[in-house]
């Protein structure tokens, strides 16, 4: 019976030797006899006061353990400075487009065209422009304009008349008289017919066609008697008789 129980204690004792490693730190050098052996079984442990525990092991893996989570940190401050900084830098300004036309103000103003304008302002404009500014073919060109686009106006008559004007002031006395000619046909009723007439007699006076121009000044005289146009007609007829 004891000599059963001795193995158990053997193996008991191997397990207490990690145990009072853990608890003292240290081992000693046991003599286990057995009763039934005259074998001494020598189990030899490292003396605390001989072999000093390394506990610096653990602190190592624990400062690195640290040290990696302050440097993750790092990096992501790090990340977030420099969005912090794109974002607070001033944004580039816009690309400047080429510069803007000036106000139409600002333009000088173009001429404009005669198919542009209404009839009473192309009508005064070739006035003024045979009046005041003597600029004959461009006053000739606007009237001629108004009676092609616009022969059933109002001021049609009188803007034929003034484009005989033209012709008359140039000197070109044959086309003058076609044109007042014209005017008498096509606007019997016209205010402008006596000085149409009028007009053609001094064309005909001006190509030395006196027969012609009196047969004119007495047509004023007869049909507008009381008008401007029958005094100078009046008088022009008498200088040639």
């Amino acid at each position: 019976m004891l000599a059963s129980r001795q193995p158990i204690s053997r193996i008991a004792l191997l397990f207490l030797i990690p145990f009072l490693t853990v608890s003292c730190g240290s081992l000693k050098t046991y003599k286990l006899t057995t009763a039934d052996q005259a074998q001494t079984t020598n189990v030899t442990v490292p003396d605390a006061t001989s072999v000093p525990i390394d506990t610096s092991l653990g602190q190592d893996i624990r400062t690195s353990h640290l040290e990696e989570k302050i440097t993750g940190i790092e990096n992501r401050l790090a990340l977030l400075e420099k969005k912090v900084g794109a974002q607070t830098q001033p944004s580039p300004p816009p690309k400047q487009a080429y510069p803007a036309s000036p106000p139409n103000q600002d333009r000088p103003a173009s001429p404009e065209k005669p198919g542009k304008l209404d009839p009473v302002k192309l009508y005064k404009k070739g006035r003024v422009l045979l009046l005041r500014e003597r600029n004959i073919p461009m006053a000739q060109a606007l009237f001629s304009d108004f009676v092609k686009k616009f022969p059933d106006h109002d001021l049609a008559d009188n803007a034929l008349y003034w484009l005989g004007e033209c012709s008359y002031t140039t000197g070109d006395y044959e086309m003058a008289a076609k044109i007042f000619k014209t005017l008498i046909q096509t606007y019997p009723k016209g205010q402008k017919v006596p000085d149409a007439l009028l007009k053609t007699g001094y064309s005909y006076m001006s190509l030395d066609n006196v027969n012609q121009a009196n047969d004119y000044f007495k047509q004023v005289i007869t049909r507008y008697p009381f008008s401007p146009a029958a005094d100078k007609a009046q008088q022009k007829l008498s200088q040639t008789q």
